[in-house]
């Protein structure tokens, strides 16, 4: 039987406790039926079956699903009704494009954790690889350093960085053994468990020390791409009217504005350094002066705390003009919920921290097309409607 020629297939009501692996052989399978088995998993080499687009478990005994099946673009039905899915995979029992979704996303996120775990134990952690409490503590390490991270592009750039991040302690044979102590009294079993508590315990607290040194050699990152983005600014600006050795000085008098404590001594809780690079970079024209030699870190920081502030008071000028519209449609309306509703609508066209002039021409048109916007009655007035 050639199996790889059948496209559908109905094992159900057969009394199976067990599919085979042997089902991946099936590559252009479309249509699987299980139902009514007292079937207890399915095979991750079902993820083979690439052309397979329904799948029926319904009142089977599967309670979860393989992680790889997320990888069938072609599925479209999973039928899991009666099945006793477990809580992890339960919320998304009724659909079958959420639950791939999440399998599909555990799947990326899993391989990645192999690959990481891989890596470290072939470079970094070489020494101790062959160590049980080396395989444990790095294992471990992994685990706590994935929680820390729940978005797929940090979690993949802080996989590139491993090398870097990761402590360098647990790489020593003589570390790892004051970790770890010994009873002699133990079994094998009893030292793997108590080991995996202790590196669970360490673990928590290094991943949490490595996020913050992940966050600092991001921005430090991103402050080397900024520097570089700015030099080319600069130039652009000033042409052949400047000495291109004189950029670094004026980089550095710019960048030692942005500190912290510069942003303590204006009063703030936040710091929004890089940001403030990226709108000095973005508005280059409007912020460095006409002279080159007059750059300086002070001038530049005050050029652009007076055009974020312009920019501010420019889209509260054209909000009101909004709510000064609209009130003329609204006028049996409480002031408060005119204002929310205008304010609501305004808030969907910001692009940025700050008025864009793209957003203040919009903001004008609403005011100025209010009665053609604005549905007459109060309560049919629907923000993204009207922003169509």
């Amino acid at each position: 039987l050639n199996l790889s020629m059948i496209t559908r297939l109905d094992l159900s009501y057969n009394n199976l406790a067990e599919l085979t692996p042997d089902i991946q052989l099936m590559v252009n399978l479309e249509n699987l039926w299980l139902n009514g088995n007292p079937l207890k998993a399915i095979p991750s080499e079902m993820q083979h079956c690439r052309k397979l687009k329904v799948l029926d478990l319904r009142d089977t005994l599967v309670e979860a699903i393989p992680r790889e099946i997320g990888r069938l673009k072609n599925l479209f039905n999973i039928d899991l009704r009666g099945t006793p899915l477990c809580e992890e995979l339960d919320p998304f029992k009724g659909s079958t494009e959420e639950l791939l979704g999440y399998l599909e996303v555990k799947d990326k996120r899993t391989n990645i954790a192999i690959e990481m775990e891989d890596n470290l134990l072939a470079a970094k952690y070489l020494e101790t690889a062959d160590m049980v409490e080396g395989g444990i503590v790095v294992s471990a390490l992994v685990k706590a350093v994935c929680a820390q991270f729940p978005e797929m592009d940090e979690l993949k750039n802080c996989a590139r960085n491993a090398d870097r991040l990761f402590p360098d302690r647990y790489a020593s044979p003589v570390e790892l053994r004051k970790l770890f102590h010994q009873n002699p009294f133990d079994g094998p079993a009893m030292k793997r468990k108590k080991w995996r508590v202790i590196a669970e315990r360490i673990s928590e607290k290094e991943a949490v020390k490595l996020k913050v040194s992940y966050v600092k050699l991001r921005r430090e990152n991103e402050m080397v791409k900024l520097s570089a983005d700015m030099e080319l600014k600069i130039s652009a600006i000033y042409y052949d009217n400047h000495d291109p050795t004189d950029i670094e000085g004026w980089l550095k008098s710019i960048y030692s504005c942005f500190t912290p404590q510069n942003y303590v001594d204006e009063g703030r809780k936040d710091c929004p350094d890089l940001e403030d690079i990226k709108f000095i970079i973005q508005h280059a024209t409007r912020i460095f002066p006409t002279v080159p030699t007059d750059i300086t870190g002070p001038l530049i920081r005050k050029s652009m705390l007076d055009l974020q502030q312009k920019l501010t008071e420019d889209r509260e000028k054209c909000v009101k003009g909004i709510i000064s519209s609209i009130s003329a449609i609204y006028s049996d309306r409480e002031p408060p919920q005119v204002v929310k509703l205008a304010r609501d609508v305004a808030r969907l066209f910001e692009r940025d921290r700050f008025a864009t002039e793209k957003e203040l021409e919009d903001l004008k048109k609403i005011s100025a097309d209010a009665s053609l916007l604005f549905p007459a009655e109060f309560d049919s007035a629907d923000p993204k409607s009207i922003k169509k």
